[in-house]
């Protein structure tokens, strides 16, 4: 992004190895990312069957159905409609049989509270109320070494909260857990705040929730900026809503994330192609 840091520098040296804490919480053994020189080049939008053919790798097992051994994602925007989503879905698989669990993944403020005490003292955050919960704007792009404590605080607490959130009501209620939001979104946020945008996938952190979020079968449910703000005029007071849409969009086509626009499609439009990306199939 023009005006952000350089992100040739190695500002952020790989010192810590997170892969045993990272396997332990949700079995992730962390992997190299692919275009490790950080070209990561813009793709085209693929296929159907493409993308889906991707997320069937998150899934070995998607055509069996277990149901209770399952998480799905549905991120993207406020205001897409994730929840309405993941709710019709979920109300589908129970008529079923199947018990499912819903998990709001926004990461809990815990270690990230005391940075962000820092990052508000410094004038580099202010708070923003967005309808139903308040979003704290960071730009960090001029800060190295707040923005390396910050996402370390923010990537801790994540794995708290996917703990917490999704582990245990997976393995100790043997639930199908449907995250509104995931690791996906998370990393658009830090991008935003780095000012590198994609860019942040090659910071360890990028790598640990890239890693993370890779696991799960996920959907990026999103709209044009006008019908967002339709929906929910609040998100007007977002400086970066364009940025943050076009962040959502790289990510989808570069990792193969399923695509559902919701603002042309109706409700159970928008319901049957996500269950058809997810691998759930018809009512």
């Amino acid at each position: 992004m023009t005006g952000g840091p350089d992100t040739s520098r190695d500002v952020f040296p790989r010192v810590v190895d997170l892969a045993p804490i990272v396997e332990s919480i949700s079995g992730t053994v962390l992997k190299d990312l692919p275009n490790p020189d950080a070209s990561l080049p813009m793709k085209s939008n693929l296929a159907r069957s493409e993308r889906k053919g991707s997320n069937e790798r998150a899934d070995a097992k998607g055509s069996l159905h277990s149901w209770a051994a399952n998480v799905y994602a549905i991120v993207g925007p406020d205001g897409a409609g994730k929840t309405t989503i993941a709710r019709a879905i979920m109300n589908r698989l129970a008529r079923r049989g199947v018990r499912t669990w819903i998990a709001w993944m926004r990461s809990p403020r815990i270690v990230t509270l005391g940075v962000l005490g820092i990052t508000r003292l410094s004038k580099l955050s202010r708070t923003v109320r967005m309808g139903d919960h308040d979003d704290v704007i960071t730009d960090l792009s001029r800060h190295p070494f707040l923005l390396h404590l910050y996402s370390w605080s923010v990537t801790f607490d994540y794995f708290l909260g996917y703990l917490g959130k999704v582990t245990l009501p997976k393995r100790l209620l043997r639930r199908t857990v449907f995250c509104d939001r995931f690791a996906w979104d998370t990393l658009v946020d830090l991008g935003l705040i780095s000012g590198v945008d994609e860019g942040f996938l090659q910071f360890p952190q990028g790598q640990i929730l890239l890693d993370l979020a890779r696991r799960h079968r996920s959907v990026l449910v999103t709209a044009s900026r006008e019908e967002l703000i339709r929906r929910k005029p609040i998100l007007s007071l977002d400086p970066r809503l364009a940025r943050r849409l076009r962040l959502y969009t790289w990510l989808a086509d570069r990792f193969g994330l399923g695509q559902v626009d919701s603002g042309t499609t109706s409700e159970s439009e928008s319901v049957s192609q996500v269950s058809e990306y997810l691998g759930i199939g018809p009512e």
